[in-house]
């Protein structure tokens, strides 16, 4: 019987995805698989992947020949799985020594998500510090999210987008809990799903566990949602989360609050990277399209985010060049999770 999926969408990650198997490799118990999905590689993704499973028959690679994007790959990877849960993992980020015996640990008690911490670190992996999904909630601790006095605390508990299964890598979840999700197709054009289908749940009742517990290290400044552009990198964390938020949680509700508290604080430091970036490179068309998301999401949305939306539009880009020397620790930022 397999009681862990190890599952890793990928698609160009043949630099990194050996060092994250090698990672992963030590820490395999009876009852765990690795699952990789290669979202059709132009690298040497294949070749990297196939050196690692000669001798471990718990290592399965399959090429689906195409790219389907970062939330169909997703649910294609957690669909070929055989585990009682999955814990969908980047394929550049690195596991920690002993995480996979905690999560066996842990999942005996049989709860519907758990959620493990990282170490943010640069792209060269040189740690830089703890990024915990909650405030002020040092040890582990069982949230009932059918209860609705419990529901206001988690979320208002929230520090980070983590606390709503942003980072691929954070929650492990049960896979029949997963598939219960009833996900609109609009969810799969978000690169938000892991939330969509997670977040889909609350409604119905989860029972979530906070680890309290750092079982990875994260890698920054590789985030593959730059793709085409940091001002699209802005618009997808914005406008997709808010559109999973008000579909499950509707207008109004406290749990698309605090949702967009956190991804609004979370966004304001590469928004001023943001401008410092198109001003500089004189890429007015995209200065425009930045400046129309940060009017719509900061203009009217409270004295704090009006705040911020005056310090988007006056502070002067000499003001922000000095923060290029803490460049790597901007871009680490960035990393939600990776295709």
């Amino acid at each position: 019987m397999i009681k862990l999926s190890i599952c890793i969408p990928t698609y160009n990650f043949g630099k990194f995805i050996g060092q994250t198997l090698d990672s992963i490799i030590p820490n395999l118990r009876d009852g765990v698989e690795v699952i990789v999905l290669d979202g059709g590689s132009t690298d040497d993704t294949a070749n990297t992947v196939a050196a690692r499973q000669h001798d471990l028959r718990q290592l399965t690679y399959y090429n689906q020949g195409f790219r389907g994007g970062i939330d169909r790959d997703i649910e294609k990877v957690v669909s070929l799985a055989q585990g009682k849960y999955c814990w969908l993992f980047s394929a550049d980020d690195i596991m920690l020594p002993g995480a996979i015996d905690k999560v066996l640990e842990a999942i005996k008690s049989n709860y519907d998500i758990y959620i493990c911490e990282h170490v943010l670190c640069t792209l060269d992996m040189l740690p830089i510090c703890p990024y915990p999904p909650f405030k002020n909630i040092p040890n582990p601790r069982l949230y009932n999210l059918g209860d609705i006095l419990q529901i206001e605390e988690y979320f208002s508990s929230a520090r980070t987008s983590e606390a709503f299964f942003s980072f691929m890598s954070g929650p492990i979840f049960k896979k029949e809990t997963w598939d219960k999700a009833k996900v609109p197709d609009s969810f799969r054009n978000t690169c938000w799903i892991v939330a969509g289908h997670l977040l889909s749940r609350i409604p119905n009742g989860l029972m979530v566990y906070y680890m309290a517990e750092k079982l990875l290290h994260k890698r920054g400044g590789n985030d593959s949602f730059m793709e085409y552009g940091a001002v699209n990198r802005l618009r997808i964390s914005l406008e997709g989360f808010t559109h999973i938020s008000e579909t499950v949680f509707g207008e109004g509700s406290q749990e698309l609050f605090h949702i967009q508290r956190v991804i609004k604080n979370e966004c304001f430091p590469a928004i001023i990277g943001t401008k410092l970036l198109t001003l500089s490179t004189h890429q007015q068309e995209d200065f425009s399209t930045l400046k129309r998301i940060v009017e719509k999401y900061y203009l009217n949305a409270g004295v704090v985010n009006f705040f911020r939306y005056l310090i988007f539009i006056f502070i002067p880009i000499q003001l922000i060049k000095p923060l290029i020397k803490y460049k790597k620790y901007l871009l680490a930022l960035y990393k939600v999770h990776s295709h």
